[in-house]
Formats: structure tokens, C-alpha cells, sequence
């Protein structure tokens, strides 16, 4: 688009047909075929009727929204659809503005989002991670090591990446490291996905009547990445040190990966929860909030919210850190008064993405009044005299022992956010409950939203921990704790480790030990077992080494395949007859990623610092 051009008034003189029709093509080549055509047609129209001087002005005030919208790519019709929209309900300038901001967006690092897929994202990774490697490099050679930390922390705001290690010299380096690499600036460019379904939403592409809980763009990209996924772990597997090998998707189907698992354990510690507050005579309150009306893009009906549009159109992301930060003061006050309570909450969105909270919470029956008023209050602050607000901005609900249990009132919630079994249908939308759920989890991925959080309580990670020892390898001095999480008794478990209010003075805490490097050369935490005061427990007793599938790394000694080794026991295992225990070398990074053999950490941390590994400069190539 030439600006000078698009900037300067139109020709408001009498023009030869040839300098016309220039002009126009001028203006017109930056606008999509399709709608070239019809500006054509429309001004051929207006030659007739107005004149040509006229016809002019009439293009030129309307060429910029044709202009921006062929700059975005598949989204083209639907935002202009939003565009002419919100120009007959507000005016033009307001549809404009929205354009623009629109098309701001879409941008990322010098590219249109959603061009970012497949074959064309690998390839500019690719050139992303070794035009920042040659950068840094020019430099730190040329300017010194300051210039190039401040160039690394350059390069990630224009990127968009939170980094606030900017004074940590070895946070930067490895940061330079990632960078470097492809599969980082991958991984980056996917996290801006979520940009696009922010638009669709706007544009009202996502509630019940059209596509509900995410958009279609958005279930298509979840559904192929739960593929690949899959494929992956499918194709990658761990072997030990005893020589025994399982693919990752054996293993993740025995985690908490696995939907069944993450449902089962759920409940688990639900109705342990519910038996602990039997126990204690403590009541159960089930409570619902959800945002204010200007969180919502699209009403019940369908139609569009004018409130959403005023606010600036806020996304899934901003409405669900409204909903943190209003219950975070809700447990201060609680704190700040004595008010104990323990529980779940479960985030699920509403049928146009906008989130709202379920809590189910016990609590002393003497706090019960003051904990549900101070709850009402705090999500009654903001916006407490809009419409519908007194009715539906919070409900309560007190479990009656004698109808049912506390754990099957929310056992619905849980089941329609993880995989949908049990629930025949959506009420909100219609739709099953296999495929609710697969929308629902589609909706937490793209907006990074976490679904469940216990409240309260006590350690999971302890529980996760002594389940993976067998009864021989049983740690005596904390058996009872064992066998309550061996026999999935929450309750009990609670009890032993100091009941549901011990916070930090759990008799078991997890053990860390940071003696292990990653691939770019930092010291990480891993867990290694559990801990008391005096004594520690290890539960992870075998090194493990992730490779490809097949490659037969440890048989072979050689390493160029392998990935990382991690400690893990899920069960005592025994090394194979007439097997003996290899030797493990320390793994080389994994070809799957294409991590750039000696040059990773190396080159960044010399590029940082070249008091660091000077040798490193001259072997570096492209």
C-alpha cells in the first residue's frame, strides 16, 4: 500500500481516463480480488450517477477497511461481518478502530498468525532460531557482553515473551539457549493461537447457537495437536537402567494424563474430603460466581453484548484473572478472621468462553453465615447494580445430607470437564457429553485456564509419591501414611499428614534435589521422594533415559538419539534374565527438537560472557 496515497485527499481535478484508472489500481492492489471486484463494479456505477470526482472521494474513504481486512488472511469475511456490525450500532470510526486493533493482533513477529501451521511454521522457526543465533553472535563480538543480555531481553518483549530475569546472567543465557533452538519459537508461535480465537470470539463466533465454548478454527487445532501428541509419545520411549523399555504413551496412560485417572482421582479426594467433614461435623456449601455482564460477548439469545464491546472486549484470560484476584481477597478477609474452610473449586466456561467458578467448600457451621456473606460480597463489588446481577451473579446452595451426598452434587461438573463419561447431555448447548467435554477441554488449552484446584487440604504430590513403592519397598517410618495412600483412603491420608488445615506443617513435604541439568545446561528441581524432619524417603529409584523408539541407545552406547534421563519408579522392577545393568551415559539433546549439536548452551553462554568456553567461537557454523 503506498501511504502517500492512502494519506493524501483524492484528486479533487479533472483527470485524463488513464490517470483515473491508475490512481484507482494504486489504491485497489492491496485489496482482496473478491472485493476489488466489487469496488469496481460500484464505482463504474458511481461514474454514472455522481461523477467520477465524486465516485473518488467515496473510494478513498473507504479503502483502508478493504486494505486492512486482506491482510488476515481467513478471517477476512467473518471480521468484516464484525466490522459492518459494530459500524451500524456505534458508528464508523468505532468499526475502524476495532479493524485496526484487529489486524495489530494478527501480526506476530513479522507474520500473520494463522499462516503460522505445518510445513511454513517449521520453516520460519527455522530461520527465526538461527538468524537470533548470528544476531547475538554480531553482537557480543561487536558491542560486548551488556549489549548482547540486553539484545537477548530485546529480542524476547518484541516476541512478546514475559521474561523477568532480566539482571540474572544465567537466566539470560538460558533464554539465548532456547532461542536458538527451533522447537522454542515453535512452541511460541502456537501459544499465539489463542490471539485468534480472542478475535472469533468478539466477532461472535463462539456461543451456542454457532460454535460453543471454543470456536470450530480452535476444536480443529485441538483435535489435530491431541494427535500429534499422541504420535509423539507413541514414538518416543523410556528405558531403564535394567534394560526395560516403555513407550511414553504407556506410561502417560498411567498418570494423571490419562482422563480416567485425573477423574478418578478427583473424586477420590472429594469423598475423602466429604468423609473428613462428616467426621468433624463440618457442613458442605456449594457455591456458583460469575463474572460481570461486561465479560460477556454474546447474551443467552445470541445477541451481542454492547457492554463486552465497551470494555475493550475482554478475553477468556482476563475475565478468569478477575475471578482469581476477587477470590484472593475473599480468602484474605477469611484469614484475616479466622474463617477456615477446605474444598475444590472447578472452572468451566459458559457457552460463549466466558468463565465462571464452582465451589464446593466445608466448613465449620458456625462460620458458615460469615464466609458466604464475605463471599457474596466480594463478587458483588464490581458492578453490583447491573441488571440480573442480584439473580445471577452468585449463587449459594447448602447440601442437604438427606437428598444425596456433597461429591455427587459436583461429581456432573467433574465429569463434564474432563471427559464427559456418565453425562448424557449439555444442558447449555445440546450437545453430549463426550463432545461438551472435548470442547471444554479445547476451551482450558487455548486459554490456558486451570480447571480444578483443592483448597486446603494436604499434599497430592505425597500421595502421588508413596503410591509408586510397592508393599516391599514400604518406608517404615511413616507405614500408616503409606498404606492410606496405597488403599486410596483420602480421609485417613488427611488425618495422618494434619488434617485439612496443616498447611506447611504437613508431617510429609516432597523432596527435591537439584543435581540434574536439562539441555540447555541448567540446574533443575526434580523430586526425588518425601521428607520429614529427620528423614527421607526416596521413591524414584531408577534413572531413566528417553530416546526413540527403537534405537536401541543403551544396547549400542551410543547417545545421539536420546532425549533426557529422569528418576522414576512406578513399581520394583527386575532386569531381565541373563540382562546386566548397563552403564548410563549422560544423554546428548534429542534430534526430535533438531537442538543444535555443541553450539546450544555453549555458544550462548559464550555470546553472554566471553570469558566463558573462547573456543566455542571459532567452531561455529551454519
Amino acid at each position: 500500500m503506498q501511504l502517500d496515497l492512502l494519506n493524501a485527499p483524492a484528486p479533487s481535478y479533472v483527470m485524463m481516463p488513464y490517470q483515473c484508472e491508475g490512481w484507482r489500481n494504486n489504491l485497489l492492489k492491496d485489496v482482496y480480488p473478491d472485493d476489488a471486484k466489487v469496488l469496481r463494479e460500484k464505482l463504474v456505477e458511481l461514474d454514472e450517477s455522481i461523477g467520477y470526482i465524486k465516485a473518488n472521494e467515496w473510494l478513498k474513504n473507504r479503502i483502508e477497511r478493504y486494505q486492512l481486512l486482506n491482510k488476515i488472511s481467513f478471517l477476512r469475511p467473518t471480521v468484516a461481518r464484525n466490522a459492518a456490525r459494530i459500524a451500524k450500532r456505534v458508528n464508523e470510526a468505532a468499526a475502524m478502530e476495532w479493524l485496526r486493533t484487529v489486524v495489530k493482533r494478527m501480526r506476530w513477529c513479522d507474520k500473520i498468525i494463522t499462516s503460522l501451521d505445518g510445513e511454513e511454521l517449521s520453516s520460519w522457526a527455522e530461520q527465526k532460531s538461527t538468524r537470533f543465533e548470528v544476531d547475538l553472535m554480531r553482537v557480543s563480538l561487536e558491542l560486548g557482553e551488556e549489549k548482547a543480555r540486553e539484545f537477548v531481553c530485546l529480542e524476547l518483549r518484541e516476541a512478546g515473551h514475559e521474561f523477568d530475569g532480566q539482571d540474572d546472567q544465567e537466566r539470560i543465557v538460558g533464554m539465548a539457549a532456547r532461542m536458538i533452538t527451533p522447537a522454542w519459537w515453535v512452541r511460541l508461535a502456537k501459544k499465539q493461537w489463542t490471539t485468534v480465537e480472542n478475535i472469533l470470539r468478539e466477532c461472535g463466533e463462539v456461543h451456542r447457537k454457532a460454535s460453543p465454548y471454543v470456536s470450530s478454527w480452535t476444536l480443529n487445532k485441538f483435535r489435530k495437536q491431541k494427535e500429534d501428541n499422541r504420535a509423539f509419545l507413541e514414538s518416543m520411549e523410556a528405558v531403564n537402567d535394567f534394560d526395560q523399555a516403555f513407550t511414553l504413551a504407556e506410561l502417560s496412560d498411567k498418570g494423571v494424563s490419562n482422563p480416567v485417572n485425573r477423574r478418578n482421582e478427583l473424586m477420590v479426594r472429594l469423598r475423602g474430603c466429604e468423609e473428613l467433614a462428616d467426621e468433624m461435623e463440618h457442613v458442605a456449601v456449594f457455591l456458583t460466581a460469575t463474572c460481570p455482564s461486561k465479560f460477556h460477548p454474546v447474551h443467552t439469545s445470541g445477541q451481542f453484548n454492547s457492554k463486552f464491546f465497551n470494555a475493550d472486549c475482554p478475553t477468556a484470560r482476563d475475565a478468569n484473572k478477575y475471578m482469581v484476584k476477587t477470590f484472593a481477597q475473599f480468602r484474605s478477609y477469611c484469614k484475616r478472621h479466622g474463617i477456615l474452610f477446605y474444598g475444590m473449586r472447578a472452572v468451566e466456561p459458559h457457552h460463549a468462553g466466558t468463565p465462571h467458578w464452582h465451589l464446593l467448600l466445608f466448613i465449620n457451621k458456625e462460620q458458615r453465615d460469615d464466609m458466604v456473606a464475605a463471599f457474596t460480597e466480594y463478587f458483588m463489588r464490581e458492578d453490583r447494580d447491573e441488571k440480573g446481577a442480584e439473580e445471577h451473579r452468585v449463587t449459594i446452595e447448602d447440601i442437604d445430607k438427606s437428598k444425596g451426598s456433597a461429591v455427587g452434587y459436583i461429581a456432573k461438573y467433574i465429569a463434564k470437564n474432563i471427559d464427559g463419561e456418565y453425562i448424557d447431555g449439555d444442558i447449555e448447548t445440546n450437545k453430549s457429553g463426550k463432545e461438551a467435554a472435548e470442547r471444554i477441554t479445547a476451551w482450558a488449552r487455548r486459554h490456558r485456564i486451570r480447571q480444578f484446584q483443592f483448597l486446603g487440604g494436604v499434599s497430592v504430590t505425597v500421595w502421588r509419591e508413596l503410591r509408586r513403592l510397592k508393599i516391599d519397598n514400604a518406608p517404615t517410618s511413616c507405614i500408616d501414611i503409606y498404606h492410606a495412600a496405597n488403599r486410596a483412603d483420602w480421609k485417613q491420608f488427611m488425618n495422618l499428614m494434619g488434617g485439612p488445615f496443616a498447611g506447611r506443617n504437613q508431617t510429609l513435604k516432597t523432596h527435591y534435589v537439584e543435581n540434574e541439568e536439562n539441555q540447555y545446561g541448567e540446574i533443575t528441581k526434580s523430586i526425588k521422594g518425601v521428607e520429614t524432619l529427620i528423614d527421607v524417603v526416596e521413591t524414584r529409584l531408577y534413572e531413566w533415559t528417553v530416546q526413540r523408539k527403537g534405537s536401541d541407545l543403551l544396547q549400542s552406547g551410543e547417545a545421539g538419539s536420546s532425549w533426557t534421563r529422569v528418576n522414576n519408579c512406578t513399581e520394583v522392577l527386575k532386569p531381565r534374565r541373563g540382562s546386566k545393568k548397563p552403564p548410563v551415559s549422560k544423554p546428548d539433546k534429542p534430534d526430535v527438537y533438531r537442538l543444535p549439536e555443541d553450539r546450544v548452551r555453549a555458544f550462548a553462554a559464550h555470546a553472554l560472557n566471553p570469558d566463558v568456553l573462547p573456543e566455542v567461537v571459532h567452531g561455529i557454523s551454519h
